[in-house]
């Protein structure tokens, strides 16, 4: 994974586990000193990503910023960034863990979900508290890659 990957995966790793209300104080004070430390020294706001951790359009234009700012050169930031997934890692795996559709408490008519494709250690579709009233279609969901505890 190149730096720049990294940082942005820690954000989102952070912004997914450190500001839940029961995150561990580690992962927590982890995120938030990485989230700091990019503002402070690059001047970057990660809040979009904060906001919207799964969203692969935020993810991609932190990505963009970040290296625009130089935050792949940053010994600094990939070492705050290395501490946030480790301590994702040790306290809150379930968030270090890639989902390509994740809906919690949904109610619809109907909910379509087409070509989902994840790699690594992944969910493809992960769907909790989801009421329709005209049924759930998932087509095309691909996990590609990781270990083979990966859930499709």
């Amino acid at each position: 994974m190149d730096p720049v990957s990294l940082v942005v995966a820690a954000v989102v790793a952070g912004a997914t586990a450190g500001l839940k209300e029961q995150a561990q104080s580690a992962v927590r004070d982890a995120y938030l000193g990485l989230k700091n430390l990019i503002m402070r020294r690059h001047g970057v706001e990660v809040g979009a990503v904060e906001l919207r951790p799964g969203s692969e359009a935020e993810q991609e234009s932190l990505r963009g910023v970040l290296a625009d700012a130089g935050v792949g050169e940053d010994a600094e930031v990939l070492g705050a960034a290395h501490e946030v997934v480790k301590a994702v890692r040790e306290h809150d795996a379930s968030a270090a863990r890639a989902v390509g559709v994740n809906l919690n408490d949904v109610d619809a008519e109907l909910i379509r979900i087409v070509n989902v494709k994840v790699r690594g250690d992944a969910t493809g579709v992960d769907l909790d508290r989801v009421r329709t009233r005209g049924g759930i279609v998932i087509e095309g969901v691909q996990v590609d890659g990781g270990d083979s505890s990966a859930h499709p």
